[in-house]
């Protein structure tokens, strides 16, 4: 005779690799409540919260952020989610469809992804700093775009991401091709001009998508002064 303890009976029933993400999503979630702001998920001493200028959006915007980069100081997907309101922060590896996603039904003809794809990929596209294509490559309006899904990680974390949901295929995608680079400046390198940060690439697409100016402003704002803070504490 032998006996299960409730761990291992929760373990065989979700099946380990979806057991231990949750542990660790409610890990983090205790980690931050106790040492991390729980709106902008920064420590205390570097709170931004009173300098978030929240905004209402026409676009909706779902973030989807990979479990690291939760835990990263510099992650800027918190501070986006607090300044548009009515927009969606998940963290975890994968979810069943757009709609488990956000928490409501919706249509994946009227979203767009920004898209992971490679330098060489834009290049075939006319050079134009935003564009929204179908999964074969084709322009289509931006008109048509009622969504959008962010992927929040580093290359490898997003690709993870990427290929763990798989109805992000069935959506259209946005290619970002800016002209000037990130303003992380010296505190997080991108491997290419167009990586900017969660909440540039955000500000970029809402601003192409014809949203007020002020969302890309409150946006921009509250990224330098997350720069500008991170890099004092960084001096410290």
């Amino acid at each position: 005779m032998y006996t299960i303890n409730l761990t291992s009976r929760v373990k065989l029933s979700l099946g380990t690799s979806t057991f231990f993400m949750l542990l660790n999503a409610a890990q983090m979630e205790t980690s931050i409540s106790k040492s991390k702001c729980p709106e902008c998920w920064r420590s205390l001493e570097l709170c931004l919260c009173r300098d978030i200028k929240t905004q209402s959006t026409k676009i909706q915007v779902l973030i989807l952020q990979h479990p690291q980069e939760a835990r990263n100081p510099l992650t800027t997907a918190r501070l986006a989610s607090a300044t548009l309101k009515g927009s969606t922060h998940r963290v975890g590896l994968n979810w069943r469809s757009l709609s488990a996603a956000l928490g409501h039904p919706a249509e994946s003809k009227d979203w767009a992804v920004l898209f992971l794809g490679t330098l060489k990929t834009s290049k075939k596209l006319p050079p134009l700093p935003f564009q929204v294509v179908t999964q074969k490559g084709a322009p289509v309006s931006k008109e048509l775009i009622k969504g959008i899904v962010i992927l929040d990680g580093n290359w490898k974390q997003s690709k993870t991401l990427w290929w763990r949901n798989s109805w992000l295929l069935k959506l259209k995608r946005i290619v970002l091709n800016p002209t000037i680079p990130s303003d992380w400046g010296t505190l997080r390198k991108q491997p290419r001009i167009e990586c900017l940060s969660t909440i540039e690439s955000i500000s970029f697409s809402l601003a192409q998508l014809n949203e007020s100016p002020n969302i890309s402003k409150a946006l921009d704002t509250i990224f330098k002064k997350h720069v500008e803070s991170m890099t004092l504490a960084k001096q410290l």
